[in-house]
């Protein structure tokens, strides 16, 4: 390229150079990316003209010169291998000079200077190194930063620099002592330690250090000469920051001295620096200058050392123990580097360093002991090698630890032992306790009080106790040779309480060791119990496993793992069992893990299938020998209570165990003595325990009933005889009365569970002598609640062991009935129903009647009655469950509720025991008396629970009477009294009363119809309703009904309607509202469908129905009778309208009533909505009158009037036909009196405002006749809203004329024809309502209505010279809307209507360019279906007269101008292409700098013009961006875009680029700053993109000019795109 053009470049990089420095940082971000682009292209220049800019301007400011330096590293660093050595020369004496202009320190601009030095450094490392020492004299102190940039110099190359450095280091070492600044001292200290680090980094590498043939010694000297002023003067300084540069730099000094001067120096060293922890807070950099300290002198085998640890050890274990702030980095380091030091101590003096360790750990504190182990840990897993014979001596000091209750001393000390572990420490002697310690942590009880002070937010036990069991699984699974270690020592932990805790995890890590080891045949997988004396016996572990596994979720969910164990130690428990549990095992655990995921549990199954295994498992063994000792193991009553007596579920279940055992044993003394066993350790507090033994000695008493009898006997006897005394079963003690009372409890469920188990034969001979003899005195005065429920629990069993299916026999008669009946009734009365339930003891009781009611004989009629009376009054006043907090041991809600639940359940089913005993209508009527108080109960809760109680008596009854004879089918007299009272029940405001009530009415009237043997359609039909019923809305209940009220109609006999009839009268007076809706309802269709039957009865009737009236407060009840006053406006309407009319608003409610009832006849009602729409459509609008000088709107009470009469009528749902026929009457006439109730003041204030009601009225209308869509679609744009207001109201018209033309197009004519006399109305709000109706609707109906959309233009065309601005307004935009039409048809108008908006163009009265923006919109549709005959006289001036509104300041008229131009690209074709073609060219420019503006409508009104005429421009592949890219309301990435357009116009278009250039200069001058930087991006990516060959033919000199003064421009913006255009210039 010529020398003019470089020229050019380099003043366009000097240009952006000079303003480099811009104010907005945005704006210099740009700048100075711009240059370091065209840097990255041409590196030369750029520096060069860098370098000429800062040796030009001398003076330049401060930040200018750092920026411009900046910039030189920038690009210096891109292209450092290709810069020539002779240019980097001059930027080497550049920076220098630079770096030393000022003898002051000026850091911004010395460091920017040094760090273009130091870029240099990496491939001319020499040149700078010489530069900088022509800066550096002897004898001289140099510039603060060329000392600095020599240190970093040397880190930068190691490889040139460090050859060099002797000599520097000679010039330096004479000047330290004279350095007296603080500042000066840092950098000293700093360049001593750069170069010390260089010269280490050098020697790293052995190899390149031969071969250049340096080493360590040739540098001894001279640094120890600088150590020795660094430590012993300057260490001193005051200043912490020099402080800290001279650690630095002795820690990286001490490796190069030589060893025996730093053994010497040593002694006072090390407490030099130590003492430095003193005057720091940040003492990472001391720290590490320590540790580099010992290392070196480890390394260097330093004599003193020894000797110093003694001092050093303790502070730097001071400093291990400083809290580490986790969320501080320098922190975090600062503790790593004192556990650095250590380890580099350790590597020299590992007994010393150990010894000084576990002595730390006797301190008993935790903040000793946490860091202390942390050390250990980190040293045992760096230092492994150096700890190899210290291994022993460790495991034995942290012995220590093992009683320390610190939650953060165990963790750490946990953390330890894994690392102990990972390195063969636990396989040492004492290895085992660590061992012992994790499985401790593991059963951390987090509930107790003694362990929960010791949590803190860091830590609780819980967390402690789960990272323990990790721990363990993780010893036992990760590290093999832990296995030795771990098996069978795991294995003692399995059965001591102290470890129950952790039961669950041992039990896992055991089976896990198991399996292994039997899966390989591991000879070490049978135990040897005799050898192995720890170990605990078969038995025990048998034992233990069968106990722990019968509550498989507790212990944190043991019962998987306990069950995996038993099966892991199979062979090793008795080799009988093993075939057994490797079958029985795995369903075991398949069967819980699938419980759990479906979230169904039932723990007596699985007690059941725990208690069959042990079942199997004696049967498989079957010695009587190893029986006896197995049942020894469960039955030695010390171990009992020590290991289970805090666990009562795991103690009840080895009752049941032991009950097991006894049934399989036949030793007398061996049953004997276990049965005392039992009575001696149960805590008879516990429901659990007792469960448990009652379950026990029951399955004990099927194998040996007399001896368990006798034990029962005789205890009842010595603690009767004892009571206060100490006895057998008392250890001692004295017993209380309560004491005694629950023991006895004890014994009476004992004796139910013998009498269930024993063989029946043997049980009801002994059930009068043995049994009830002995239980029967203890029923009475009881008050214990929990000995109350137990003796209720006995009469249970004994009744179920009772029945006839247990005994196999219908024989046998229990004669001791009679007296439990009463017992339990009592207790039933006992309970208090003024507070919810609160025990399980009514559910209990009625439980345990109903097993009596069961047993023969039937009941007596007294005993019926007791029985359902007592418990009736028992369960149905129960107040709801609360949650009651107050008092101490209060259930909860939850469990509240469940009992109420239990209860009446329990009710339910006794109910039905005592219907099935006796299955008879007068059986059923007599528990319905019981019934009915509570079914007509004001309380729906008692209401809800009779209808319940009696649904499932129906539900039994229809089984039974469709299983029996049909004779016993209930009377039809009795039937109609319980519809009749049912009826209010089905529209219930409960939703379970409301079920309950239709489904005992279809189950009523099943029994009615099943004498016939079919099934009715009628009354099955009923089940829907049912479903119906879950909607507690009016209207559905009403439907609901209604069509109950029909079935009834159809089914009941005439002799059952009237007793239905009187009891639905005073349903209609019922407390629930919607109740006495549902009779109301009945009784009508009963009144229309069954008349003629009552027909005897209706003068009663009516005179009910008229006093019933006067109470009725339901409004829906009021309605229902309302409805006989209808037949008046038949006969009357005008009169009755008129009326009706004059009353003054607001109305009444009962005025509003007479008003709706009208609605029930079809035909009354289409005349009521003519009359009621003729009188709005012709009635004054509004009276106008001067308030001061303005004339205001004043309502006029005829039409509100109407308009509220509207709004009542089409409020229900029958009118929704005759409002439909009428929907073009209506939808005219609402919308002229929507438009007149804009801006109307209101002569009432306690009326809703004319709009308000006109919109209501509206709504209402669309509502009723299901015009959704319309009404979704003025919701979607708001027109409600617009409608409101007198200036938006047209827009909201809009809405309505697309709604209705788009849904409902067979109303648009009708519509059209009904609001075309109001063109001429005297009102402009009714006139501007029709036009904008009319201007949308030809938008809307386009060619499916030709006819139409002609008279709608001929409307609009009478009324464009209207007065009224508006209206001229929408009859221009409907004009333009003709083009909707299409075709030829448009083609027929297009001279008047092109004229149209030619005029509209022109209309003087347009201040704001509506009408304007309106005309152009209009002729662009048009534009789009006419030929281009019919445009091509005025298209070229058509395109110039738009050409102004492109830069117009109103985003509209710009969007529309641009919609109109993109049009005429119709007409680019045909003879008019070459005109239009250059239209085009002329508009291209603006059209491309459009696209990027402010407001979004212009955006993409460019987008479809550029769309349109991009087939034009004959480029296809710029009509294919056009195309790809320009979609309307898509994100568009302009200056990608723009770039990549200017790509292919520089090819296609290389003729137009110096007029597109010139174009886009002109827009230089936009006003807009959006405007001018696009143009300014245009004019940039187009030189960027030109082909080198075609440069010359543009006038880049002028363009170059017109950038360069636009880096000057106010807005940040312009500037920030200028300096990107100019970026790319770098060819120029």
């Amino acid at each position: 390229m010529a020398q003019v053009g470089r020229s050019q470049m380099e003043g366009i990089v000097e240009a952006l150079v000079g303003a480099a420095n811009d104010k907005d940082e945005g704006t210099q971000t740009a700048l100075c990316k711009a240059i370091v682009d065209i840097g990255i292209k041409k590196h030369v220049v750029v520096i060069k003209i860098c370098l000429n800019y800062l040796t030009k301007y001398t003076k330049l400011p401060k930040g200018h010169r750092i920026i411009v330096l900046n910039l030189m590293e920038r690009v210096t660093k891109e292209h450092i291998h290709s810069i020539q050595e002779s240019l980097a020369n001059e930027m080497v004496t550049l920076g220098s000079a630079e770096l030393t202009a000022v003898q002051d320190v000026v850091p911004d601009w010395q460091e920017a200077a040094s760090k273009l030095l130091i870029t240099l450094g990496l491939r001319y490392a020499k040149l700078v190194f010489q530069e900088l020492i022509t800066k550096f004299q002897p004898g001289v102190i140099p510039h603060y930063f060329v000392l600095q940039t020599l240190g970093l110099l040397a880190t930068t190359n190691v490889v040139e620099i460090v050859p060099l450095l002797k000599p520097v280091l000679g010039r330096v070492l004479p000047l330290m002592g004279a350095v007296k600044l603080d500042n000066v001292q840092w950098v000293f200290a700093n360049v001593i330690a750069r170069f010390c680090e260089a010269i280490i980094d050098f020697l790293a590498d052995e190899q390149r250090a031969r071969g250049a043939n340096i080493s360590a010694e040739q540098f001894s000297g001279e640094v120890f000469s600088a150590y020795e002023q660094l430590f012993n003067v300057w260490l001193q300084s005051k200043e912490a920051k020099v402080r800290i540069a001279v650690v630095d730099a002795i820690g990286f000094a001490v490796h190069l001295c030589a060893a025996d001067a730093l053994n010497e120096q040593l002694p006072k060293l090390i407490p030099g620096v130590v003492q430095l922890f003193k005057k720091h807070t940040e003492q990472y950099h001391i720290s590490q200058c320590l540790g580099m300290i010992v290392d070196a002198a480890c390394i260097k085998k330093c004599s003193n050392m020894a000797v110093i640890l003694d001092t050093l050890l303790p502070v730097l274990h001071q400093h291990a123990c400083i809290p580490v702030n986790m969320a501080n980095p320098v922190s975090m380091k600062d503790h790593n580097e004192s556990l650095r030091c250590f380890a580099a101590a350790t590597k020299g003096y590992n007994e010393k360093i150990v010894s000084f360790l576990l002595s730390k750990l006797e301190v008993a504190q935790e903040k000793s002991r946490v860091p202390t182990l942390d050390i250990i840990k980190h040293l045992i897993n760096s230092c492994s090698t150096e700890l190899g014979d210290k291994k022993p001596m460790i495991v034995n000091g942290l012995k220590i630890l093992l009683p320390d209750p610190s939650l953060r001393v165990r963790r750490i000390f946990e953390q330890t032992i894994i690392a102990m572990a990972h390195h063969g420490y636990l396989a040492l002697e004492g290895g085992s306790v660590m061992v012992e310690y994790i499985a401790k942590q593991c059963t951390l009880d987090p509930d107790d009080k003694a362990m929960a002070k010791l949590a803190n937010e860091e830590l609780t036990p819980t967390a402690l106790r789960d990272m323990s069991d990790s721990v363990l699984v993780l010893v036992t699974t990760t590290i093999e040779h832990m296995e030795p270690v771990l098996w069978p020592y795991l294995i003692e932990f399995l059965t001591p309480v102290e470890y129950t805790g952790a039961l669950g995890v041992v039990c896992k890590c055991v089976s896990s060791i198991g399996f292994k080891k039997r899966k390989a045949g591991d000879e070490e997988c049978k135990l040897n119990f005799t050898e192995q004396v720890n170990l605990p016996k078969p038995n025990d572990l048998l034992a233990r496993l069968f106990i722990m596994s019968g509550f498989p979720h507790n212990g944190r969910n043991r019962g998987e793992q306990v069950l995996n164990c038993l099966q892991a130690l199979g062979p090793n428990l008795h080799e009988d069992v093993v075939t057994l549990f490797d079958t029985a095992v795995p369903r075991l655990v398949s069967y819980l893990t699938e419980q759990d995921e479906k979230g169904t549990w039932d723990q007596k199954l699985w007690e059941d299938r725990i208690l069959k295994l042990l079942s199997r498992t004696l049967d498989d063994i079957n010695k009587e020998e190893w029986l006896l000792e197995f049942g020894n193991v469960f039955g030695n009553a010390e171990q009992v209570v020590a290991k289970y007596g805090n666990l009562p579920d795991e103690k009840g279940f080895l009752y049941k165990c032991m009950g097991v055992i006894l049934r399989k044993a036949t030793h007398k003394q061996f049953v004997q003595n276990h049965l005392d066993m039992m009575f001696a350790t149960i805590k008879h507090t516990s429901q659990v325990e007792r469960d448990g033994c009652a379950a026990g000695i029951g399955y004990a008493s099927s194998s040996h009933v007399d001896i368990v009898l006798t034990k029962l006997e005789m205890v009842l006897k010595d603690e009767t005889n004892k009571k206060g005394k100490g006895g057998f079963f008392s250890f001692g003690k004295d017993k209380s009365d309560a004491d005694v009372e629950r023991l006895k409890a004890t014994v009476m469920l004992c004796y139910g569970y013998v009498c269930y188990n024993s063989p029946a034969n043997l049980i009801t001979s002994r059930m009068e002598t043995n049994v009830m003899r002995n239980i029967n005195p203890h029923f009475t005065k009881v008050k214990d609640t929990v000995v109350k429920q137990n003796l209720i629990r006995t009469i249970n069993i004994i009744g179920k062991s009772l029945h006839p299916e247990h005994l196999k026999s219908t024989e046998y008669i229990f004669t001791g009935r009679g007296d439990l009946l009463n017992h339990l009734l009592e207790y039933v009365r006992q309970e208090s129903v003024n507070a919810p339930i609160s025990t399980e003891t009514r559910a209990l009781a009625i439980t345990a009647l109903n097993t009596l009611v069961m047993l023969a004989p039937k009941l007596t009629d007294a005993e019926q009655f007791d029985v359902i009376k007592v418990t009736m009054d028992s369960i149905f006043p129960l107040p709801v469950p609360v949650a009651d907090s107050k008092k101490k041991d209060a259930v909860s809600l939850e469990e509240s509720t469940a009992l109420m639940n239990s209860a009446t359940t329990e009710l339910h089913s006794l109910l039905i025991t005592v219907l099935n005993r006796e299955f008879s209508s007068s059986n059923l009527e007599s528990i319905y008396k019981h019934l009915e108080p509570w079914i007509l109960s004001e309380n729906g809760l008692e209401r809800e629970r009779a209808i319940c109680c009696y649904l499932e008596l129906l539900r039994t009854y229809l089984a039974q009477v469709d299983q029996n004879e049909p004779s016993r089918v209930i009377g039809v007299q009795f039937m109609g009294q319980m519809v009749g009272e049912l009826i209010p029940r089905c529209s219930d405001p409960v939703l379970k009363i409301r079920q309950t009530s239709i489904e005992s009415v279809q189950i009523l009237l099943k029994v009615t119809t099943c004498t016939t043997g079919t099934t009715d359609q009628f009354v099955e039909a009923i089940t829907l309703l049912r479903d119906r019923a879950e909607k507690d809305e009016p209207n559905a209940l009403y439907s609901l009904v209604n069509d109950m009220s029909k079935v009834l109609c159809k089914k009941l006999p005439n002799d059952n309607l009237w007793p239905l009839v009187t009891v639905l009268l005073e349903g209609l007076l019922d407390k629930q509202p919607h109740s006495s809706s549902g009779a109301c309802v009945v009784l009508n269709n009963i009144i229309k469908l069954r008349g003629p039957t009552l027909s005897e009865k209706i003068p009663d009737l009516i005179n009910g129905i008229y006093e019933k009236l006067k109470s009725i407060t339901n409004p829906q009840t009021k309605t229902g009778t309302l409805r006989c006053m209808r037949a008046i406006t038949s006969q009357f309407l005008s009169a009755s309208m008129t009326h009706l009319l004059d009353i003054p608003l607001p109305w009444d409610t009962e005025i509003m009533a007479i008003w709706q009832v009208h609605t029930g006849e079809p035909v009354l009602i289409k005349q009521v909505f003519v009359h009621l729409l003729d009188t709005l459509f012709h009635c004054v609008a509004y009276q106008e009158k001067m308030k001061g000088n303005k004339p205001v709107r004043i309502e006029t009470p005829v039409p509100k009037a109407v308009t509220q009469a509207l709004i009542l009528l089409c409020q229900m749902e029958e009118v929704q036909p005759i409002v439909t026929e009428l929907f073009s009457k209506f939808l005219a006439t609402l919308l002229l009196r929507i438009g007149a109730s804009t801006n109307i003041e209101s002569s009432n204030p306690k009326t809703q405002t004319c709009i308000a009601l006109a919109l209501e009225a509206f709504k209402q209308f669309l509502t009723l006749t299901k015009s959704e869509i319309l009404l979704k679609t003025l919701d979607l744009y708001s027109a409600w809203s617009l409608l409101e207001k007198e200036d938006t109201f047209p827009h909201g018209i809009l809405h309505v004329a697309r709604g209705l033309a788009e849904n409902y197009p067979q109303e648009v004519k009708p519509t059209v024809d009904a609001l075309s006399n109001s063109l001429m109305s005297l009102y402009d709000c009714h006139r501007i309502t029709v036009v904008s109706l009319f201007s949308e609707l030809i938008c809307v109906i386009g060619n499916s209505n030709f006819a139409l959309a002609e008279q709608i233009m001929n409307y609009l065309l009478g009324r464009q010279v209207d007065s009224n601005y508006m209206v001229r307004i929408y009859c221009i935009r409907g004009l333009g809307n003709m083009a909707s039409i299409g075709g030829d048809q448009v083609s027929r108008f297009s001279t008047t209507v092109l004229s149209a908006m030619l005029a509209g163009m022109d209309d003087k009265e347009d201040p704001e360019d509506l009408i304007t923006m309106e005309a152009m919109s209009g002729l662009a549709k048009i534009f789009d279906q006419i030929e281009e005959g019919h445009v091509r006289p005025i298209l070229i001036n058509i395109a110039l007269r738009i050409r102004p509104c492109f830069e117009k300041p109103t985003p509209s008229v710009r969007a529309a101008a641009y919609t109109l131009f993109g049009s005429l690209s119709r007409f680019g074709n045909g003879p008019s292409q070459i005109p239009f073609l250059e239209q085009i060219q002329t508009n291209f420019v603006s059209l491309l700098l459009h696209l990027n503006e402010t407001d979004p409508i212009v955006i993409d009104a460019c987008k479809g013009a550029l769309r349109k005429v991009g087939p034009l421009i004959k480029s296809a592949k710029v009509n294919n961006m056009f195309q790809k890219h320009l979609t309307a309301g898509e994100a568009l990435l302009y200056p990608d875009f723009l770039n990549d357009l200017c790509k292919l116009i520089v090819v296609d278009f290389i003729d137009r680029v110096n007029f597109y250039l010139m174009t886009g200069v002109g827009f230089f001058k936009s006003a807009v700053p959006e405007i001018k930087s696009n143009a300014v991006l245009f004019v940039g990516y187009l030189l960027g993109n030109m082909p080198t060959e075609n440069a010359p033919v543009i006038s880049k000199e002028h363009i170059c000019e017109a950038l360069i003064s636009l880096l000057k421009d106010q807005s940040p913006l312009v500037r920030s795109s200028c300096a990107e255009a100019m970026s790319l210039l770098y060819d120029y």
